[in-house]
């Protein structure tokens, strides 16, 4: 049984085999509408959620199995001790994905946890992210010599991409104005990548850093919980002030043939304009869709380990 907390312990064969898998059953679908007959998938969600939740909920549904959608807000994860809940939830399913506020709660659910527990999202990490842009752009021309520039903040997303493309030899500039500026999403082996990674750089300069990309990168500045909430309106307000000239619009992009990308959701006006969501250059639906295709490839890696099949 594997845990997925990040991508940090899979190894370069691993993670290429999953990402194999998602394009051979995005390619041949009806070859695995069987996978995973009569498994179920527990969803565990503390934040809101568009592209999680349908992407393994409709994963599983068309590899056979069953998602039960449980929030977190509406449960007994309220009321008990994070340990117990889980426990008693691994023995009614075979496998839990949890889309959470805190990396810490996650530790908790693993622990607690009998079955393998995938992270959907947390303040650190966001692995089925990072499987699902690589994937993506696997689909535009490859990746063996792709030059990937992400332009914004460092987050949960930027680390997630810093350990992947270093495991699998993608060069990634983050362009992001300090090279160790974010936040609750720190975390010390992701900088250890920044600083060291013959893959992995890092600049405060994103007109030089977009000049030779073939992939350019943004995400929301502000996490997507405080983005509507008053009482971070004077830290959003300083915040987008230090961003904007981080942000993706036709200007920055002007002469360049890069293909565009965003996780989503996106904020129109703030880290790209909506112009550049509808250039010919984007793929971020593309991109938004494979979700589901990456999320199909991890679920069968981790169902795989668990021998459940060979």
């Amino acid at each position: 049984m594997r845990h997925i907390p990040n991508l940090k312990d899979l190894t370069t064969a691993e993670l290429e085999s999953i990402l194999a898998k998602a394009a051979e059953i995005k390619a041949n679908p009806q070859d695995f509408k069987d996978l995973l007959q009569g498994e179920s998938l527990a969803m565990i969600y503390q934040k809101t959620s568009t592209r999680t939740r349908v992407s393994f909920e409709v994963a599983m549904t068309e590899l056979g199995g069953h998602g039960i959608y449980i929030d977190w807000e509406t449960s007994n994860f309220v009321l008990s001790g994070i340990e117990y809940e889980t426990e008693y939830l691994s023995r009614n399913v075979s496998c839990i994905m949890a889309r959470l506020l805190y990396h810490s709660d996650l530790i908790r659910i693993m622990a607690g946890s009998q079955v393998p527990v995938i992270n959907g999202c947390c303040e650190r990490f966001h692995p089925c992210q990072a499987l699902t842009d690589v994937l993506t752009m696997s689909e535009y021309g490859g990746i063996s010599s792709a030059h990937l520039v992400y332009v914004g903040i460092q987050n949960n997303v930027s680390n997630s991409l810093s350990i992947l493309c270093d495991k699998l030899g993608i060069k990634l500039t983050l362009a992001t104005p300090e090279v160790s500026d974010n936040g609750e999403s720190s975390d010390a082996d992701v900088q250890k990548i920044i600083n060291s990674s013959n893959w992995v750089s890092h600049t405060t300069d994103p007109r030089d850093a977009v000049q030779s990309a073939d992939f350019v990168y943004t995400d929301t500045w502000i996490d997507m919980q405080y983005f509507n909430d008053p009482a971070h309106e004077i830290e959003k307000q300083a915040k987008l002030e230090q961003m904007m000239p981080y942000q993706i619009n036709a200007g920055l992009l002007k002469g360049l043939s890069c293909k565009i990308m965003h996780d989503m959701p996106i904020h129109d006006g703030y880290e790209i304009t909506p112009d550049m969501v509808r250039d010919p250059r984007a793929i971020i639906f593309q991109q938004a869709e494979n979700r589901l295709h990456a999320q199909k490839g991890l679920l069968w890696w981790v169902y795989q380990q668990a021998g459940h099949f060979s």
